[in-house]
């Protein structure tokens, strides 16, 4: 492909791309200061300011910044010093002076000083051709403008690094930066910069041999255009580009169309006579490829003549491989070759590799004798630009993800203990945010857990007070039925038995008025016994009277209960306490949780032991109540395994009720638990049990 035309439009557009824009007030304090560093920046880029003395004014701003007392006017000397690359000449002291201005503007927090000062060594890189850097630090830059909704200078910067990717044929890549740089510009309307952009995306796709959507670029780049001022060459420009891309498609008619009409733009010669010499040859060209040869020499002599009046050397190359092409069209191989060896040597002294293969090519084909020479040249520098290229892409591809070694190893001079300090906050910041992870899940599983344990103690809490309110209820019917009973007795002696004998004593009464003595004597014995009985049944009937309304045995009558309940015909059960000791007296508490130590303890041995009984002893000292339960099961080794849910229970009751308790057991010997509980006496108990 032909690409002429790119070397113009190229420098228009790193013209108008790569330059730096900055805010208002900055320019206004840059210019309107009248200091020394101001004045010596002037004198040094005054024309007849010799090297030396430039070096000489240029070392004196520097130190006149860096004695500078006042951090914000330091800032604002190096910020002015950094901010045109090209007036120190010296590249180690712009690399000092532009490390200063960063690390100052950092220190007063100043972000867009920061990010200026790396624009303008994005700039200095990419004036030495310094690629992968220039566009790192046009990234950096980037960063801080996008975050600050600068929409100028970050689409600006996004459309630095896209000429910069298509440059190295990273198109895909250039593509997206410029459309990313068209939706900054769009938001605030700047239609020159729209332009550009929209130019190129034309160039891109145009590269990429997608010519209706290049074509579609180019015309919404002139759509733009036309609407600022003063746009006549730029127009002529795009013109020009479009008319490369219709011959690029073979639709040469058009092609030739948009060349007469760049032509044809006022005083072009005049004004621009570098476009006016490409639209000469770019003609010439088409017609040729047309085969239309009607005054095509004359136009590609006169194109040739205006280039080499303006040392264009690249384009020059390129004109005289098409003026070759058009001799070899009219069968003067001679002068096609001679044309095309003269292209071949404008192209070596411009360093243009592209125009250099395409000449080798032709060559080839033309100087048949010299032919595989040609082949060979084009093959190897052919082979090397695409490994450069490569390598290129790839370095493009990874830069916004390099570390900070790998940029250390490729960018001169770079700081050291900003290296060290960015390696810190990173693992600083994976080291807090673990401590916060982990301080986060301990606090989760600790708050579960104690919710855990606190619904558990309710839960607990309410099942006791369940149990302990239905142990009342049987205690208040057995006693209920137990007065009842009593009562129906005393009722049958007082009125039955003592009914009849209190009969019989008034029958003898009246047998006693007999006057004999000794009717009389043996009467009064016989009344004397009756009167005896009587009394004696009223004594019983009073006594069982009175137990009815006494609180009877109940804890032991509901232990021996729950053990009788056994379901398990193969287990005997064995209860053992003291009748004469009063286990009614114990505090109720007490009585709750043995019951239900009891019950989980014989469950477990129903499930679990093996065992042919299970037996039971209660017995008290003065301040203790004692609980052993004992089986002849499998037993098991206790320094082995976790404790289960039932030894949790029992531990939780034990705790509750300020006793120990004590496992003993041994594989194959069965099991035995012993609980100590201190004990306190229920004196309303005692005492109603003794009235």
């Amino acid at each position: 492909m032909n690409k002429s035309y790119f070397y113009i439009f190229t420098i228009f557009l790193l013209c108008l791309a790569c330059s730096k824009t900055k805010p208002a007030k900055a320019l206004q304090e840059t210019y309107n200061t009248n200091d020394s560093i101001s004045a010596w920046i002037s004198e040094s880029n005054k024309l007849e300011t010799s090297e030396e003395q430039k070096l000489v004014l240029q070392l004196k701003a520097f130190n006149q910044a860096k004695n500078t007392a006042n951090d914000s006017l330091k800032a604002l000397y190096f910020s002015r010093l950094s901010y045109i690359p090209n007036f120190i000449t010296d590249s180690l002291l712009y690399r000092k002076i532009n490390k200063n201005a960063i690390s100052v503007n950092t220190r007063i927090n100043d972000s867009v000083g920061v990010a200026n000062a790396y624009w303008d060594l994005a700039a200095y890189f990419n004036n030495r051709a310094i690629k992968d850097s220039a566009f790192f630090y046009f990234g950096e830059a980037l960063d801080i403008f996008e975050t600050s909704e600068d929409n100028f200078s970050a689409g600006q910067l996004h459309l630095n690094m896209a000429i910069i990717q298509m440059k190295i044929k990273d198109y895909i890549g250039s593509e997206a930066n410029t459309v990313k740089a068209i939706e900054h510009f769009k938001s605030i309307e700047d239609n020159k910069k729209l332009s550009s952009s929209y130019n190129l995306l034309g160039i891109v796709l145009n590269d990429l041999e997608e010519y209706d959507k290049s074509l579609s670029y180019y015309k919404e780049s002139l759509f733009y255009l036309k609407k600022t001022p003063n746009s006549n060459i730029n127009v002529a420009t795009l013109i020009n580009n479009i008319g490369v891309t219709y011959r690029n498609n073979e639709q040469y008619l058009k092609a030739i169309e948009n060349f007469e009409d760049v032509l044809r733009t006022n005083n072009l010669f005049v004004k621009n006579p570098s476009l006016y010499a490409k639209a000469l040859s770019n003609l010439a060209t088409s017609k040729l490829y047309n085969k239309d040869t009607v005054d095509v020499e004359n136009l590609f002599i006169k194109a040739i003549e205006i280039k080499q009046k303006e040392n264009d050397l690249g384009s020059l190359s390129s004109s005289y491989y098409n003026y070759a092409e058009y001799k070899a069209f009219a069968n003067d191989t001679i002068s096609a070759v001679i044309k095309a060896k003269e292209s071949e040597r404008l192209a070596y002294a411009a360093n243009s590799n592209e125009q250099l293969l395409k000449t080798w090519q032709y060559l080839a084909i033309l100087d048949k004798q010299y032919a595989t020479g040609y082949f060979k040249k084009f093959t190897t520098l052919n082979d090397s630009l695409q490994k450069e290229d490569r390598k290129q892409q790839n370095k493009f591809a990874r830069i916004r993800f390099e570390t900070d070694e790998f940029i250390a190893e490729n960018i001169e001079l770079e700081s050291e203990k900003e290296v060290l300090s960015k390696q810190k906050q990173i693992w600083i910041g994976i080291a807090t945010g673990f401590f916060l992870l982990g301080l986060s899940i301990y606090i989760i599983i600790n708050q579960r857990a104690k919710n855990q344990k606190l619904r558990f103690d309710q839960q607990q809490q309410a099942n006791n007070q369940e149990i302990f309110n239905l142990m009342l209820t049987q205690k208040q019917k057995v006693d209920e039925v137990k007065r009842l009973e009593q009562k129906r007795i005393s009722e049958e002696l007082h009125d039955g038995v003592l009914g009849k004998m209190l009969g019989a004593r008034m029958i003898l009464t009246g047998l006693n008025k007999r006057a004999t003595d000794e009717a009389i004597q043996e009467k009064s014995k016989a009344l004397g016994s009756l009167q005896e009985i009587e009394n004696e049944i009223r004594s019983i009937s009073h006594e069982l009277s009175h137990s009815a309304y006494q609180k009877i045995n109940n804890f032991t009558d509901s232990v021996e209960t729950l053990l009788s309940n056994n379901k398990n015909a193969n287990i005997k059960t064995i209860f053992h306490f003291n009748e004469d000791e009063n286990w009614d007296s114990l505090d109720g508490d007490i009585k709750i949780n043995v019951y239900r130590i009891i019950q989980e303890t014989f469950q477990n041995a129903i499930k679990h032991s093996k065992c042919s009984y299970f037996e039971v002893t209660f017995y008290r000292n003065d301040d203790q109540f004692n609980v052993i339960m004992s089986d002849n099961g499998i037993g098991y080794n206790i320094n082995k395994g976790k404790k289960g849910i039932g030894i949790r229970n029992i531990t939780s009751r034990i705790e509750k009720l300020n006793g120990i308790f004590h496992i003993d057991s041994t594989e194959g010997q069965g099991t035995t638990i012993s609980l100590n509980i201190p004990v306190k006496v229920d004196i309303k108990k005692t005492s109603n049990n003794n009235t």
